[in-house]
């Protein structure tokens, strides 16, 4: 049986910290920051990676659902962090996706 609250809770977590990582990876490249801003990034990143192993389904499950998490994250992200509103469109898409890491990974089996 999954603990549901545990286990969004680490997709979530998890999200955050590919999506940080990511973001300075990016700010590394595009922005020209430091070195140390990509690095750091990797290792959010690597981080990233350890946190889905805690989650207790096989990988692709978990992954395909983490997918749909970090579609949400992404555009919060952007709303938060980039100051870039979403539109009415990557709403629904993120709560079609939304629905999806329900279908995928609540379902029961």
């Amino acid at each position: 049986m999954i603990d549901t609250k545990v286990s969004i809770s680490l997709f979530f977590l998890a999200s955050l910290f590919e999506i940080g990582g990511g973001y300075l990876i990016w700010l590394w490249l595009r922005e020209n920051k430091r070195l140390v801003v990509g690095l750091l990034g990797g290792l959010l990143l690597s981080i990233y990676g350890i946190i889905s192993t805690l989650q207790p389904a096989h990988f692709g499950r978990v992954h395909a659902a983490h997918g749909g998490i970090f579609i949400v994250l992404s555009i919060l992200w952007g709303a938060f962090v980039e100051k870039e509103n979403p539109d009415r469109y990557e709403m629904i898409g993120a709560l079609i996706a939304l629905i999806g890491v329900f279908v995928i990974f609540y379902t029961p089996r």
